[in-house]
This record gives structure tokens, C-alpha cells and sequence, in this order.
């Protein structure tokens, strides 16, 4: 019999199959299923060839036994060779070396060179939840890299390791479980070597490298401290931030208290269907927790972008990985997908304090061609999940799918709950792509969060299409109410192309402002964006006049900018209004306005003891006067 040299050798790749086709297909299927009475000791083990050929099932040494035989048969030199497995009823907790082995495979001889193989382990598996064989071809146990062979099958007899510099039983006791799924996937073990790791300060990392894109899961569970058996609950996900990239994963562990742990990986194709595939195990010891503040449950596992982010559209992100985005002191921060093409996007704040209803209001949503921002606002201290999710814009109502899920910290206290943004915000704030398809651009504030410290602010943007009417609706929850509807402190100004939209705060707080289109002969304004006023001025805003119908495209108020005027007082007019053959202010009496040489109607009118002064004008081709807007004007006992 040859016998394998021990000497220095380079291992080449697998021999074509050609004549091992029979003995391959006849060793992995003649024997149907695995006897897992005999193993249990139910009944007596199935072993020697006639009998796994009369009951179609054996245990290890069965599959072993025939496949000798089926190698005789065909001219190919076989062994068996016994040892120590990781497979059913494996233990890392306990030595081997004052074991007996437990299974047996077989070394077969070919092309002038020894090659390993298991039968029985390329069969199936067993499930011993349910004491079930479950049959699954696995080649992997076929003609195997003895360097990958070791990592689950220690030979009594060491020549049949088949390396250069065999390794001890202690050494292989210590080196990390994997599964032959760990290689078909092409996974490389960065880190921890050993299959024992040890938190520093509470933390510990696991690193894996991959060839190709994949999607990667884990689960941890704690050994009972006085039984050392496995608890049946999973640790939850805030013990573990694991971060997915083209090039592997990264798995940083933080149990939320002592003990000892198993982490198991699992990992598939990504895109691919069906359940991940287990690759590899490991045991974490804990012997003190690290004193932090709780991180969020999150229900995806992965941190960072997704996996497969890329292919549902997004090219990068401003968060890089599991690690946390620090909040700016007044609780604010933003996370934006550059994108390769039109998405919509919803989005989820996640903290162990933040209610559902809350969490909408801590989030801004700005939807761009290129670009997907968030805007966040984190009320308390400590860490947030933040989780976004797109789908194609024109996908027609499709299913949002996970592209990332990023870990925010704040680590000031919290701040008033006021401060939050409105309520009932769309997913459409600042400008975007719904502008852009109404025509609109050159937007004065690309944001969706206009900061107005003195309580008044003006967003200009233009419009290409001459028949597009714009409506503004101002909303917000004031702890005191306001002097005047809130339709009152937004005036619309329409000039030539150019828009603007000026708005006076009536107290301080947090506003939405919402921009509405129409193109006639539609009857209803369509939503076209939201922009969150922020206003933090203490005096109290005055609204502006009471517009009507004859106030449309061309008219700008210069003058007075307010809607509330002193009485018996004089006030300066100054407006234009195209298309006028003249204007005028109606109260007690009626002031008629003169047209200057940049075709603005000015004038001095008395506001007297009028309630209300009129603005109003008369077109070219009529004779009818129109009410333009209308001033409210204080009485003596207000004023006082």
C-alpha cells in the first residue's frame, strides 16, 4: 500500500473526476440514510458492508466500509482511517484527548497522491431535534483540501493528516467550527484564529472576509453559568453590531452581561432565496460587561449599508459601518444615500424612549434624483437605530426594501419636546423630485429646515410653467394661539417667473410650511413639498393682509409689509399691480395711489377710525373696482 510522504509538498488542485464518477455518485447515495438508532444505541449499529447494503442506511463506519470496497472494485487504492470529528454530538467545551474517536472517513489514492474524502458527512445531515436524516449532496467532503480537511476530522494516526506540519489534537480542539458552507461561499476567518476568544473591556470582534457579495446573520446564546447547556432564547440584536461589505463582514460583539457565549455565523448568496447557510461557530467569554449606555434592538442585524444597497439602487452613503454618527448638540444630524437612479424612500427612528408617535416627528424626508437625505432629530440622550428603506420611484407601489441601518448617538441631555418637527409631514420636504416635475427650480433653500431666527423668513424658487397655480398652507401646534388664522402670516408674491413665499412666524416654534400646485382645469391642489420653519424669535409675528382673488401674478406688496396697522396714523402704500388703471386705499376715505417711473403705485393714506383698510383696483378694460387685500386696523382700546 502507498503510504502519504510527510515531506514538503505542494497540494495541486482536485484530479479530474473522471475515475471516481461511480465510486463518487455509489458512495454518497447506496447508503439512503444514516443510522441514527444505531448512533443513539436504540438498536445495533449498522456497519459492516452487507448490512448497509440490505437496510440502505449505516452509521459512519458503513459509509466508510463501502466506499473501500467500491474503490477496490474499480482499481483505486482506499483506506479508512479513523479519528475525531466535529459533527454530531461535538462538544468544544469538552477535551478530546481523553476520548476515543468517534468517526471514521477514507483516504483514497490517485494520480500519485493521497486525497481525503468523507462519505458519510457528504450524504447529509442529521437533525437531531427531530432525530431525522436529511438527505443533501455535499461535494465539499469529496477530494478535500487536507488544510480545510483538518478544520473538522483529527486522524488517530497523524500521517493521515496529510500536512506538511501536522497539527496536535489541542490545536485542533482550538480552532474555530466551520462548516463546509464556510468554503463553497468562499469565506475567509480574519479573526478571532481560535475558536475561544476573550472580550476586551467588553468587546470582542469577529471579522470575515468573502470573494463575493453576501448576506451575512448571526446568533448568540449564553451558556447557563451552573449547567453550561445552552439557553434556548437568543441573545437580542443590541448585544452585537454586525456591518456587511462587498468584501465581508464585521461583527462587533458586546455582551449586555458576564458569561460565556456561542456565536454562530450564517451566510448565503446574496440574493439568492431560500435560509442562510450556518458556516462557522465560535465560543465568546465575558468576563465583565462594558458600562454603556442601551443600544436600540435592531431587527435587520446588519449596521451600515445593506449588503445588496447597491443593487436596490443606492452607490454610497455619508455613515460609514457600524459606527455610531454622533449628534451635533442641538440633537440634529442627516444620513444621505447618493443614489444611482430615481427612489422613493420611508424611514424608521428607533430608541428604547421614543414612542411610534414621536418617532414620525423626528424624522424630515428629502427625496432628490440623486440623492436621499434624512433628516433626524434625537430628543434623548443615548443611542438610536435609524433604518431606511427604498423602492424605485416609478415602481408603481412596490414593496420598500432595507438599503442600511445606521447608529446615532447623543450624548447631551435630551431637549424639549416642543422642539420636534411638525406633525403630519410628507415624505416630500425641501426641494426633490416633485418640484421637479411640477417645473419648479432654483429653490433660495435646497434644505428641507429653514431656520428663521428673527421669525420671518422669504423661499424664492422659479417656475417653468406659466399656468401652474401655488398655494401655501402654513400649519403648527402652538402652546399659545396665534392672533390671526395662520392662513395669515404666508403671502404668496408672484413675479414673472420667480416665486416667493414669505412667511412671519406668529410665535416661536416649529412650523410646516406646505406647497400645493394645480394646472388648470384640475379643481384640486396636488402636495408638492414641505419645508420646516424654525422660528425661535419671542416677540410675536404680525400677519399679513387678507389677499383675494384679484391679488395673482405680477402683484408685489412693497409696502406696508404688515397686516395690522395703527389707528390715526398715516401709512406709506407702495405696490405694483400690473395691468391697473388705478389703485387706491378705500377706509374712511378713499386714497387713489399714483404711478411712478418704475411703475410703482405709492401714496400716503390715513388709517382714521376704520376697522379695515381696502387695497384695491380698477383693470384697464373695466370699470368695476376689485379688492385686492384688505389691513386690519387696531382700535384705540387694543392699541392702548
Amino acid at each position: 500500500m502507498q503510504t502519504p510522504a510527510t515531506e514538503n509538498k505542494t497540494w495541486v488542485k482536485r484530479p479530474p473526476r473522471t475515475p471516481l464518477k461511480i465510486t463518487e455518485g455509489m458512495s454518497f447515495t447506496t447508503a439512503k440514510e444514516y443510522d441514527i438508532e444505531g448512533y443513539l444505541g436504540l438498536s445495533q449499529k449498522i456497519c459492516s458492508l452487507d448490512e448497509v447494503i440490505r437496510n440502505g442506511k449505516g452509521v459512519c463506519s458503513g459509509y466508510s466500509n463501502l466506499c473501500v470496497e467500491m474503490c477496490r472494485e474499480v482499481g483505486i487504492e482506499c483506506v479508512e482511517v479513523s479519528g475525531y470529528s466535529k459533527g454530531i454530538g461535538y462538544q468544544a467545551r469538552h477535551s478530546l484527548a481523553k476520548e476515543c474517536s468517534d468517526h471514521e472517513w477514507n483516504a483514497v489514492f490517485i494520480d500519485g497522491q493521497w486525497w481525503l474524502l468523507d462519505a458519510c458527512w457528504g450524504a447529509g445531515t442529521v437533525d437531531m431535534k427531530s432525530k431525522t436524516f436529511v438527505k443533501r449532496y455535499d461535494d465539499f467532503y469529496f477530494l478535500t483540501e487536507p488544510s480545510e480537511f483538518i478544520n473538522s476530522h483529527f486522524p488517530d494516526d497523524q500521517t493521515w493528516q496529510l500536512l506538511t506540519t501536522p497539527i496536535s489534537i489541542q490545536e485542533f480542539e482550538m480552532r474555530p467550527l466551520r462548516t463546509s458552507a464556510f468554503y463553497q461561499l468562499g469565506l475567509t476567518l480574519i479573526h478571532p484564529k481560535q475558536y475561544k476568544t476573550i472580550t476586551e473591556d467588553g468587546e470582542a470582534i469577529v471579522s470575515v472576509s468573502s470573494s463575493r457579495l453576501l448576506t451575512f446573520s448571526y446568533e448568540m446564546r449564553q451558556h447557563d453559568p451552573q449547567t453550561g447547556a445552552l439557553k434556548q432564547e437568543e441573545v437580542d440584536s443590541s448585544c452585537g453590531l454586525l456591518s456587511v461589505t462587498h468584501q465581508g463582514m464585521k461583527l462587533r460583539l458586546l455582551p449586555s452581561e458576564p458569561g460565556t457565549y456561542e456565536v454562530k455565523l450564517f451566510a448565503r448568496r446574496e440574493g439568492e432565496p431560500g435560509a442562510l447557510r450556518w458556516v462557522c461557530s465560535l465560543e465568546l467569554e465575558c468576563p465583565s460587561v462594558q458600562k454603556r449606555q442601551p443600544l436600540p434592538d435592531n431587527p435587520y442585524l446588519n449596521w451600515g449599508l445593506a449588503a445588496g444597497a447597491s443593487a436596490l439602487g443606492v452607490k454610497t452613503c455619508s455613515v460609514a459601518g457600524e459606527q455610531a454618527v454622533e449628534v451635533a448638540d442641538d440633537g440634529e444630524c442627516k444620513v444621505i444615500l447618493n443614489t444611482s437612479r430615481p427612489l422613493m424612500m420611508v424611514c424608521e427612528l428607533a430608541h428604547n424612549e421614543l414612542n411610534a408617535t414621536a418617532s414620525k416627528r423626528c424624522i424630515a424626508m428629502q427625496i432628490a434624483k440623486e440623492q436621499l437625505v434624512c433628516n433626524v432629530m434625537c430628543p434623548y440622550k443615548g443611542f438610536y437605530r435609524l433604518s431606511m428603506f427604498v423602492q424605485d420611484y416609478d415602481s408603481g407601489g412596490g414593496t420598500f426594501q432595507n438599503a442600511g441601518n445606521f447608529l446615532l448617538h447623543r450624548q447631551c441631555q435630551g431637549m424639549n419636546p416642543n422642539s420636534l418637527y411638525p406633525p403630519d409631514l410628507s415624505l416630500w420636504c425641501g426641494s426633490g423630485i416633485r418640484t421637479q416635475e411640477a417645473g419648479l427650480s432654483h429653490f433660495s433653500h435646497t434644505g428641507a429646515i429653514v431656520n428663521a431666527p428673527q421669525g420671518r423668513c422669504n423661499i424664492t424658487f422659479h417656475s417653468t410653467s406659466p399656468e401652474l397655480q401655488i398655494h401655501a398652507v402654513l400649519c403648527a401646534e402652538l402652546h399659545e394661539e396665534a392672533d390671526f388664522p395662520l392662513s395669515r402670516y404666508v403671502l404668496l408674491t408672484f413675479n414673472d417667473t420667480k416665486i416667493t413665499v414669505s412667511v412671519c412666524a406668529p410665535r416661536a416654534g416649529v412650523y410646516r410650511l406646505g406647497l400645493y400646485g394645480r394646472k388648470p382645469p384640475q379643481q384640486d391642489y396636488k402636495p408638492l413639498c414641505d419645508f420646516i420653519i424654525r422660528s425661535v424669535c419671542e416677540k410675536h409675528g404680525d400677519p399679513f393682509p387678507c389677499v383675494y382673488s384679484g391679488w395673482g401674478r405680477g402683484c408685489v406688496l412693497l409696502e406696508p409689509r404688515t397686516g395690522v396697522l395703527a389707528p390715526q396714523s398715516s401709512v406709506s402704500f407702495r405696490v405694483r399691480v400690473p395691468g391697473a388703471q388705478r389703485v387706491c386705499v378705500v377706509g374712511e376715505k378713499r386714497t387713489d395711489l399714483k404711478m411712478n417711473k418704475s411703475r410703482v403705485w405709492e401714496g400716503e393714506a390715513v388709517t382714521g377710525n376704520a376697522s379695515v383698510l381696502k387695497l384695491a383696483s380698477v383693470a384697464k378694460e373695466s370699470s368695476d373696482m376689485q379688492v385686492l387685500m384688505t389691513f386690519d386696523v387696531l382700535n384705540l382700546e387694543n392699541e392702548l
